[in-house]
């Protein structure tokens, strides 16, 4: 009679890990694993079935309960590391899960990532619940005896061998056949078992508790700030209010580009002409936090966490930000403004450590216009101007956008692209309306900045935080395509606008050197006639650069950059066969052995940055 629980447990697992198989085959296919996915899949569910086979040696009701629980666990795993891949292109770190709080302020966007293979990971678990659920367990609790007498419970159970022998050895022999598939699979590497979704996160927790990158030794010289005092740029811009405008998902193509005859953004065109300073291969480089690890970035020349965000993880760090160093040479205040909530991202504890005086959020507005995702941005440009006003020049003054992210949902009534019937409702129809939008915000912003008598006495610094369409969506690529006449690469993906307005200039000029976030703050300081000789700035100035350099991080693997000549992708599970490196001009195929110099380089500085984050060691000198 005591063989049929043990039986049944063991039909249980082996259903339990069958299923487990089917979703894993669902789940790795989007990592794109080298052809992989079967072998990942197999050690998945392994290592599962060695957690219930030790799992099995619990008394019956807690065996069985244990089996349940991490059945349950592994499936949510799944399910919540897909949906986080399919907008990032990674899986997420411990420490972004512990934001996940937040999910309800971005709920649409979570929602429009869904798919039904997202679906498809959980939808047998309240099946699985109604079955399963042992109501004598649950209202007894679970037996104890193995922890009040863990010597006497083992003997106990081991003198009745015939229920734990089946699962025992049922669950070995599982497992074999499980690592013998893994390892017979050609040209499998143990290496790439960081890949694995037990590995992954075993480790990435292993790593957020040790923080052993504190431990490197780097030369911060290597990262101090050259004298530009001799540049024809040096103080171009000199005692200008500074005002910096960061888009959501701004994207370089759409500019000077036409939708059916349209003009998409008609307001940015028209900067570009006069007395603007266009770089046109700037690239967005941002960590776990996208956007908010963006303008971490453009304000401090420093790399966001790999997989975590920078106001999250170090918000009490010191730093020497771009606010703090115009505020120390004669700047009156530094001012954040932001159409959401204070506490998105950790910004109202981060932003004193960087340096703002002020942090205007949906708190201190309006809410007369409410989009999906905040305050619109006209009301929000609009509402902000008038406070703007009654600050003392010269200042530095930070907008962070919304409206254009995504899904992209800008209302009906604020639409004015006509859109062809194929393109209604689809991810690049609303995408062409979103940056329309934004582009009549900011217009209409700059006739608020002249209307104040701001306008004349300031640098205006705008661009993309990061990228809006994703390049593998063939749908997508087409439609762009059609667009800009060109193939919609991942190199274009990667590609966001910077432009530096300073009206009066008469100044106009486009800059082809490869740049990105961390070369907005040494650049603007050379045109402000200032120099950073107090902390490390991993970025150079664009207006001097021999040579561009962009080291990459999210949406592809540490040592991933893009220089003036190649992209060289390194993707996030480093599975060789999938490197890719790309002749810029031509887009043709380059052999990634030839640039590994240049790899290992962009990895280095990386890991320098995230080292000298680590252990708050910003500084040349001694923290002040």
């Amino acid at each position: 009679m005591k063989k049929k629980p043990a039986r049944r447990d063991l039909v249980r697992v082996a259903v339990f890990a069958v299923l487990l198989y089917i979703k894993c085959r669902i789940f790795y296919p989007p990592l794109m694993l080298g052809g992989f996915e079967a072998a990942f899949s197999l050690a998945t569910t392994g290592i599962l079935l060695l957690a219930w086979t030790a799992a099995s040696l619990l008394p019956g009701k807690t065996a069985r309960m244990t089996a349940n629980v991490l059945y349950f666990a592994i499936s949510a795993i799944l399910a919540v590391d897909a949906v986080y891949h399919a907008y990032t292109s990674k899986l997420p770190s411990a420490t972004l899960l512990l934001m996940a709080w937040q999910i309800g302020s971005v709920s649409d966007s979570v929602m429009g990532l869904l798919q039904p293979r997202h679906i498809a990971l959980i939808i047998d678990l309240p099946l699985w619940f109604l079955l399963w659920a042992d109501r004598d367990l649950i209202e007894k609790g679970l037996d104890r005896s193995f922890l009040r007498r863990p010597a006497a419970f083992l003997r106990a159970h081991l003198d009745k061998p015939l229920g734990h022998v089946w699962a025992l050895a049922g669950g070995l022999l599982l497992s074999a056949v499980c690592a013998v598939g893994v390892i017979r699979t050609d040209g499998f590497r143990a290496e790439y078992m960081e890949n694995e979704v037990f590995v992954f996160h075993t480790r990435d927790i292993l790593t957020t508790l040790g923080r052993g990158e504190a431990k490197r030794v780097v030369d911060k010289s290597a990262y101090a700030s050259p004298d530009w005092s001799d540049s024809r740029w040096y103080g171009l811009a000199e005692g200008r209010n500074v005002i910096i405008i960061q888009v959501e998902a701004l994207q370089n193509f759409v500019l000077g580009a036409y939708y059916d005859g349209q003009e998409l953004t008609p307001n940015l065109n028209r900067m570009l002409r006069e007395d603007t300073l266009y770089f046109d291969n700037y690239y967005y480089q941002i960590g776990g936090a996208n956007t908010a690890d963006a303008e971490f970035a453009v304000n401090n020349s420093l790399f966001g966490p790999e997989d975590e965000g920078a106001y999250v993880l170090y918000p009490f760090n010191h730093y020497y930000s771009l606010p703090t160093l115009l505020k120390d040479n004669g700047y009156t205040t530094a001012l954040a403004f932001h159409g959401y909530t204070e506490t998105f991202w950790n910004r109202s504890l981060a932003y004193p450590g960087q340096g703002m005086d002020d942090f205007i959020s949906l708190e201190d507005l309006e809410e007369t216009d409410m989009f999906p995702m905040g305050l619109s941005d006209r009301e929000f440009f609009r509402q902000s101007s008038e406070i703007l006003a009654g600050y003392e020049e010269p200042f530095y003054a930070m907008f962070v956008t919304l409206s254009s992210h995504y899904p992209y949902s800008i209302p009906p009534k604020d639409r004015e692209i006509n859109l062809e019937e194929g393109d209604v409702g689809t991810l690049f129809g609303l995408y062409m309306d979103a940056v329309n939008y934004d582009d009549r915000a900011i217009g209409e912003f700059m006739e608020e900045l002249d209307a104040i008598g701001l306008y004349d006495n300031s640098v205006i610094v705008i661009y993309g935080d990061h990228y809006a369409l994703p390049c593998a969506d063939p749908v997508i690529g087409e439609r762009v395509c059609a667009l800009t006449g060109e193939p919609y690469t991942l190199f274009d993906q990667f590609n966001v606008p910077l432009l530096i307005h300073i009206p009066g200039s008469g100044v106009t000029e486009t800059f082809s050197v490869a740049g990105g976030h961390i070369d907005v703050m040494p650049t603007l300081l050379c045109l402000l006639g200032l120099r950073n000789e107090k902390s490390v700035m991993f970025g150079q100035n664009l207006l001097e650069a021999e040579h561009g350099f962009v080291c990459e991080q999210t949406h592809v693997s540490i040592g991933s950059f893009i220089s003036d000549e190649i992209f060289y992708q390194k993707p996030h599970n480093n599975i060789r066969s999938n490197y890719s490196v790309y002749d810029r001009e031509t887009l043709a195929r380059l052999d990634p052995d030839l640039y590994e110099e240049e790899s290992e380089k962009a990895e280095n500085t990386i890991r320098d940055c995230a080292a000298l984050l680590a252990r708050d060691d910003v500084f040349l000198d001694e923290v002040p």
